[in-house]
C-alpha cells in the first residue's frame, strides 16, 4: 500500500514541473539594510613600516675528503687554496713541482717511497662494497656489535698476499674450556692445548673469556720458537669488537711498519713500539702484512703482568678513527726503545750481535716442559737438562747467586749472562771451567764448517767468517777468558761464559 502511494506520489511532481517552468522567478524583495559587496580575503595594515634585514649567506657546505683513484691517501686541503678536480670531483690536471706528481698537500702512505698505495678493486671511488652473501654463523649476541647490514665482521678485506702461509688451526668456540693440570692452568680447544698459563687462573680465565667474546672459527698465531703476537678469524675475516679489553694499543695503520731498533726488529707505528720480534725479520714482515691484510688496529693483552702479559692479539674495534694522525712524542719513543726487554748485544766497533734478554735472578724457576726439566725466566729458557731435575736445579741456583741481570745468546751454542751489562766475575767452585787465551783467537776452517780456536783448539762454532770475527771482538770487550759448564753435556745443561779476574 505504501509502494503505491510513494509511485502515485512520484508521478503528480513529474507531470507539475512543466507547469512551473513557464513562470518568472520571482524578484528580491527590497530592504532597509542591504548586505555590503563581497570583498577578498582580509589584509594585515601595519602601523609602521618593517624593518628590512638583509639575507645572510649560506653556510659552506663541506664535503667529506676525497681520495684520488687508484691509491690510499689522504688529503689537506692548502690553506687559501683549492685543488684542482677533475671529472667526478677527484683531483685531476697537472702538479708541477709536486713529487710522485700528488697534488699540493697529499702524502702517500709509507710502503714503496715515493709510490702510493693501490687500494684494492672493491675498494675504488665510485664502486660500492657489497656485503657478504652468505650470513655468518653465530653472528649476533650479547655484546656483539652490529654492522649496516646485520654482520659483526668488516663487509671487506684487503686482497694482499701475506709474504708467508698463516700458521692457523681450526677453532670451535664451544669446545674451549679451562683445566688445572699438574698444577698449573691451561686453556684447552677440544682435544688440543690451546694456552699454556702456569699459575695465573687469572689470565687463563681471560683468555677463555676472550676467545669466547671473539668466537673465532680460526686461530693464528705468529712469531717463533714462540708466538709473539696471535689472532683471531671469522671465515677467514676479523672479527670486529665494540668495546676494549683490559689492557690495550692502539695501531695506527697508516704509520705502522717494520723498523730495526737496538739491533733487534719491531713492528711499531709513530705512537708506539708494538711488537718485539727479535732476529727473526720474517716473523715481523708476517704481521705486518697481516694487519695491513685484515685491517687490524688494536692490540689486546690479558694475563700475566702489563710488561709480559700471557697473550697479546690483534682486533678490529669500531671505535678506531684510522684517519686521526698519531701525535709524535719523541721523548716517549726513546723511553719505549729503552725500556725493551729484548735487544741485541751491543759490542764496540761491530755493533749489535745476536740476542740480549733482560731477566730478575729473583725469578728464575725450574719447570717440567714435556719430558725435559728446563730452566726459565718468565718465558725465556735459558738452558734445558733433560731428565736431570737436580742439575736444573743447580743451574737456577748459579744464576741466582750469581744476581745475572741479561742472558745473551750469540748462536745456539754460545751463551753467557750478564751483570748490569758488565760481564761476571763471581763463578762457583762447583762450576766446571775451561780458560782460554784472547789473544790467540782466530777464526778457522775445520771441514765444512768455521770454527773459533785457540792455537788450533776448536771454541765455538760459528757459521761464517764474518761472524766468527765479530765473535773474537765480543769475547775481547767483554773480556771473556772462560767457559763455564753445569751439566754433564752441553745439549743437557747449562754453557756460560764469564771473566776470570
Amino acid at each position: 500500500m505504501r509502494r503505491r502511494l510513494l509511485l502515485a506520489g512520484l508521478g503528480v511532481a513529474t507531470g507539475l514541473s512543466p507547469l512551473f517552468a513557464q513562470f518568472p522567478p520571482p524578484s528580491p524583495l527590497p530592504s532597509s539594510n542591504p548586505l555590503p559587496p563581497a570583498r577578498g580575503p582580509a589584509s594585515y595594515q601595519p602601523l609602521t613600516p618593517p624593518i628590512q634585514i638583509s639575507r645572510l649567506p649560506d653556510p659552506p657546505n663541506p664535503q667529506p675528503p676525497i681520495r684520488p683513484p687508484g691509491s690510499l691517501m689522504y688529503p689537506v686541503q692548502p690553506a687559501g687554496g683549492s685543488i684542482p678536480t677533475g671529472p667526478g670531483g677527484l683531483p685531476g690536471g697537472s702538479f708541477p713541482g709536486s713529487p710522485g706528481g700528488l697534488p699540493p698537500g697529499w702524502s702517500a702512505l709509507p710502503g714503496t717511497p715515493g709510490e702510493p698505495r693501490q687500494l684494492p678493486p672493491q675498494l675504488m671511488p665510485g664502486k660500492p662494497v657489497v656485503p657478504p652473501a652468505t650470513p655468518l654463523p653465530n653472528a649476533s649476541g650479547p655484546g656483539r656489535p652490529g654492522l649496516p647490514d646485520g654482520s659483526t665482521t668488516l663487509p671487506f678485506q684487503t686482497e694482499m698476499p701475506l709474504p708467508y702461509p698463516e700458521d692457523k688451526v681450526p677453532l670451535d668456540v664451544g669446545a674451549v674450556t679451562l683445566k688445572r693440570i699438574n698444577g698449573g692452568w691451561q686453556v684447552w680447544a677440544g682435544q688440543r692445548v690451546l694456552k699454556t698459563l702456569g699459575d695465573d687462573e687469572v689470565g687463563a680465565k681471560d683468555v677463555v673469556r676472550v676467545l669466547r667474546e671473539l668466537r673465532p672459527t680460526e686461530w693464528a698465531a705468529i712469531g717463533s720458537p714462540r708466538p709473539v703476537v696471535e689472532y683471531g678469524l671469522t671465515n677467514g675475516r676479523p672479527p670486529v669488537v665494540a668495546g676494549f679489553p683490559r689492557m690495550v694499543v692502539p695501531v695506527d695503520l697508516r704509520t705502522v711498519r717494520v723498523e730495526p731498533v737496538k739491533g733487534v726488529w719491531c713492528l711499531r707505528d709513530d705512537g708506539n713500539i708494538l711488537f718485539n720480534f727479535g732476529l727473526h725479520k720474517p716473523d715481523a714482515d708476517q704481521a705486518l702484512a697481516v694487519v695491513r691484510k685484515y685491517g687490524f688496529n688494536r692490540v689486546g693483552m690479558v694475563g700475566g703482568t702489563p710488561a709480559a702479559p700471557a697473550m697479546r692479539y690483534f682486533f678490529v674495534s669500531l671505535d678506531a678513527d684510522g684517519a686521526a694522525p698519531v701525535a709524535v712524542d719523541p721523548f716517549a719513543a726513546v723511553v719505549q726503545e729503552n725500556s725493551l726487554s729484548r735487544t741485541g748485544i751491543p759490542v764496540p766497533g761491530v755493533g749489535y750481535v745476536g740476542e740480549m734478554v733482560k731477566i730478575d735472578p729473583r725469578k728464575v724457576e725450574v719447570r717440567r716442559v714435556g719430558a725435559d726439566w728446563v730452566v726459565a725466566a718468565d718465558t725465556e729458557v735459558l738452558a734445558r737438562f733433560g731428565p736431570a731435575e737436580w742439575t736444573a736445579r743447580d743451574a737456577a741456583r748459579v744464576i741466582q747467586d750469581g744476581r745475572f741481570t741479561e742472558f745473551c745468546r750469540v748462536n745456539a751454542g754460545l751463551t753467557f749472562f750478564l751483570v748490569n751489562g758488565q760481564a761476571p766475575t763471581h763463578v762457583p767452585l762447583s762450576v766446571q771451567g775451561r780458560r782460554y787465551d784472547l789473544t790467540s783467537l782466530k777464526t778457522t776452517q775445520l771441514g765444512p764448517r768455521w770454527v773459533v780456536t785457540e792455537n788450533g783448539r776448536p771454541l765455538f762454532d760459528v757459521g761464517s767468517p764474518a761472524e766468527g770475527e765479530a765473535v773474537i771482538r765480543l769475547l775481547r770487550a767483554f773480556q771473556f777468558d772462560q767457559v763455564c759448564q753445569v751439566g754433564p753435556t752441553p745439549r743437557a745443561g747449562l754453557v756460560f761464559l764469564a771473566k776470570s779476574r
